[in-house]
């Protein structure tokens, strides 16, 4: 034990001394296998850094958990790299995303999921004209009916339709379906069915109402998805949606993730469209802040407690748990936690880098970020 503690301070000195993901061709912001932008996602970790989490700390044929994965990029890194990449997530539209990626379907079957829902889009239309069309005057921004032309998003709320008949037992090539559509769902280029707002965040919609097919829309972008052929060391994952609270026995080797940054804003305004096709409601929006992490922990940093108890039970004895951490002038997020992980982690090490300078995407409040944390730990 004495000397795996020691090997392991080692790498993660050497990992901070070096940051390899700051080197070329890595440092570059399109780097990495393009699923990772299978769907575009506020704060998403760059998977540079995932990437070498993986490769300098865990083993071919682990098991490594993310129990607060968003999109998956952890765990799809883990699976790209021959491990078995696990990812929970609360967000009905992050699992789904991860789902796609970590239990990657074939192109054949993702064909078939588009056909079947032309064919429902189709055969459906007749009966719903725009001035029926249920959600017109909901929206966090804008009305959803302003974001679209008339007969582009009468298609769209027959998707939701057809995605939301059992959506909790969505099949992976419906997983991947999906994340196309909400890629496509709003942005600022020609690939968007929305009129012209943004990618990350639907901002006020602005442009000419030009009617675009869905169905079109969706079979692109997962066209372009297809071309990569780069998965030789791939090996399947699993997505989970749910709280980390329920996790239970999936004895990982490692534990990597990276909670919610200190001073987030809330994921699910950022993100409320998305949410929307994924079926939430007005009134989800309304009662949203007491659910998840980001918002919890604003409140206070004690839901740690909980948090580090359950990855303790799901990780082997002597496993091994990193965090990356968003420190702000306010909350030095590895020093909190560090005091919290202490019933069932032993701290290896910590390292910070200054980051108050990244861009930010055209936000301008992204919590006031002033270093990213890292948090070595080790399973008591």
């Amino acid at each position: 034990m004495r000397q795996f503690m020691d090997v392991y301070l080692q790498k993660a000195k050497d990992f901070m001394a070096k940051l390899p993901y700051k080197n070329a061709p890595y440092s570059s912001r399109n780097w990495g296998h393009p699923w990772h932008s299978l769907c575009s996602y506020h704060g998403k970790l760059k998977p540079a850094i995932a990437h070498f989490l993986i490769s300098h700390f865990t083993s071919p044929g682990e098991v490594i958990l993310d129990p607060l994965c968003g999109v998956g990029t952890i765990p799809f890194e883990a699976c790209l790299q021959g491990r078995i990449g696990i990812g929970n997530d609360l967000s009905e539209m992050a699992c789904c995303v991860a789902k796609a990626k970590l239990e990657k379907p074939s192109k054949d079957q993702a064909d078939h999921v588009l056909n079947t829902l032309d064919q429902y889009i189709q055969s459906h239309l007749p009966r719903l004209a725009f001035e029926n069309t249920p959600y017109r005057d909901f929206g966090l921004n804008h009305k959803l009916a302003e974001y679209f032309h008339p007969d582009t998003y009468r298609e769209l709320i027959l998707a939701r339709e057809f995605f939301l008949q059992d959506f909790r037992n969505i099949t992976p090539a419906q997983a991947m379906v999906f994340s196309a559509l909400l890629h496509v769902l709003h942005g600022n280029r020609p690939y968007a069915l929305s009129r012209t707002s943004h990618p990350l965040t639907p901002y006020a919609p602005h442009g000419e109402y030009l009617y675009k097919n869905v169905g079109q829309h969706i079979k692109k972008k997962l066209s372009l998805s297809y071309q990569c052929t780069d998965f030789s060391e791939y090996t399947p994952g699993k997505a989970i949606w749910g709280d980390f609270s329920t996790l239970d026995g999936l004895s990982a080797d490692a534990v990597i993730t990276s909670p919610p940054f200190a001073g987030s804003l809330r994921f699910y305004s950022q993100n409320w469209m998305r949410l929307w096709m994924c079926g939430w409601e007005p009134d989800d929006f309304k009662n949203a802040s007491g659910r998840f992490l980001d918002q919890q922990q604003n409140k206070n940093l004690d839901i740690y407690y909980s948090f580090f108890n359950v990855c303790h039970n799901n990780l082997k004895p002597g496993g091994r748990m990193i965090l990356h951490l968003g420190k702000t002038m306010k909350i030095d997020m590895a020093k909190e936690l560090s005091q919290r992980a202490g019933d069932y982690f032993d701290v290896v090490y910590v390292g910070d880098e200054n980051v108050s300078d990244l861009e930010k995407h055209g936000i301008k409040d992204k919590g006031g970020t002033t270093a990213h944390q890292f948090l070595f730990l080790v399973h008591r």
